[in-house]
């Protein structure tokens, strides 16, 4: 998966008691919002006016959609509402000490319909429409989409906001919106048919506090190492070497994020056996080091 820039908690400390915090920032054609909820709930109504883009920055919630339709909405995933519809969310875990951060993008709907006119004008395609999928409501992020929603999340920082960048980094994300639906489209039905990439993701996902090779993956996928290495390429844009890495870097910084956990202790569960090296490798995934991560985005 493709994970959204950690946020630092906006709610001011004093605060943090409510169920849920809103932090609203206007940015002409839309607005980003971001909610922080700090105590379990279930069956919150989820409905705006608009169009809604979501991206779970930390925690995850369970989403009921109508009866018998539940989706686990977590970090490396998206979520989108069109104008009118409702859904239900259960915060299993969240508190004061794990709170769960979802950013989200709202688009009024002539908004919305205008910037798409503006994009099959600007860049029409050779069949249809620029359109974003709304039967496909939850799907995962690609790098694209990480790029363009983080860029979007730096405007909340800008001291004034500027009408032509926000418009183009507007269209930017609705493209990547529409590309990540289509690619999560497409690795759900290749697997569907071929369980090979699941089972060899779901081993990994599995077994990061171990040592994983490539003749395990191997054996697990039923394949050759070259086919192995052309499933991750295609579907998660990563060699397998690399996805191993990025699983357990977002390992870490989950379990950084919670409390009571330490450095050694997570860096063993996340596989490494030396802690200079694991600290090593975090400050090249994330610009800093596991303590100064643990200072900045810690509750």
């Amino acid at each position: 998966m493709h994970y959204i820039d950690l946020l630092s908690i906006q709610t001011p400390r004093h605060l943090r008691q409510g169920l849920e915090h809103r932090t609203r920032f206007d940015c002409g054609a839309f607005e980003i919002n971001i909610f922080e909820t700090f105590r379990s709930s279930t069956k919150v109504q989820i409905q705006y006016d608009g169009l809604s883009i979501s991206g779970m920055i930390r925690g995850h919630k369970v989403v009921h959609t109508h009866p018998g339709e539940t989706f686990l909405f977590e970090p490396g995933t998206s979520l989108i509402l069109p104008e009118g519809k409702t859904v239900y969310a259960d915060f299993p875990e969240a508190d004061a000490q794990r709170p769960v951060q979802c950013a989200t993008i709202l688009i009024a709907s002539e908004k919305l319909a205008q910037q798409l006119r503006t994009l099959d004008l600007l860049y029409p395609l050779e069949q249809g429409h620029w359109q974003i999928d709304f039967e496909q409501l939850h799907f995962n992020n690609d790098s694209g989409l990480v790029r363009a929603f983080n860029e979007l999340l730096q405007l909340t920082q800008a001291v004034q906001q500027q009408e032509t960048l926000n418009d183009l980094l507007l269209k930017s994300f609705l493209v990547r919106i529409i590309q990540a639906q289509k690619a999560d489209r497409t690795e759900r039905m290749f697997l569907q048919t071929n369980n090979q990439l699941f089972n060899v993701k779901k081993y990994i996902k599995e077994n990061l506090s171990e040592p994983i090779t490539m003749e395990q993956l191997t054996a697990i996928g039923n394949c050759s190492q070259r086919t192995l290495f052309r499933f991750f390429e295609t579907y998660c844009q990563r060699t397998p070497g690399a996805y191993i890495a990025h699983e357990r870097m977002a390992l870490a910084r989950n379990l950084l994020l919670q409390p009571n956990n330490n450095i050694t202790e997570v860096a063993y569960r996340c596989g490494f056996s030396s802690v200079s090296y694991f600290t090593k490798q975090f400050k090249q995934y994330n610009q800093c080091t596991p303590k100064e991560f643990m200072n900045r985005f810690s509750v």
